[in-house]
């Protein structure tokens, strides 16, 4: 499989985010909304989005996000987001690392060919600022 740089995706929550553990470990389920921007040489516009992740005792998050690229062309762009956000030390502050699948879906034909694309996209957040960096690549197969 061969990775090509597509978007980058650039998100933050915009009205906080909620999570309950109701169980005794501290497994649990959030929920948040928020916006951004996708730029990229393909695609680029504003972003809406929400999350509804569910959270692993041991501290991940799998995210189970969807949204929507508005391009600047006018073009829907949905999008979803799956995989996992591992939180790491790094001196006196906590990162969390993404790794994730990423669909996108588009009924403009300008956009179409991403209806049969897979893309892996690694990135990070900050967990107190809620926000989110993320590089996007085209997953290509070797073999058609």
């Amino acid at each position: 499989m061969r990775l090509e740089p597509f978007c980058v995706l650039d998100l933050a929550y915009t009205s906080g985010f909620h999570y309950v553990s109701p169980f005794a470990d501290d497994s649990g389920i959030g929920w948040g909304i928020g916006a951004g921007t996708a730029s990229g040489d393909r695609l680029r516009g504003t972003v809406q989005w929400s999350n509804h992740p569910r959270g692993r005792s041991d501290g991940a998050m799998m995210p189970a996000a969807r949204g929507v690229i508005t391009t600047a062309d006018g073009a829907d762009v949905m999008f979803e987001l799956t995989g996992r956000t591992v939180f790491v030390s790094r001196g006196s502050e906590t990162v969390g690392r993404q790794l994730l699948m990423t669909l996108f879906e588009s009924e403009d034909d300008s956009y179409r060919w991403l209806n049969d694309t897979v893309c892996m996209t690694e990135g990070r957040i900050d967990p107190v600022a809620m926000v989110m960096h993320m590089e996007v690549a085209l997953c290509h197969p070797e073999t058609d």
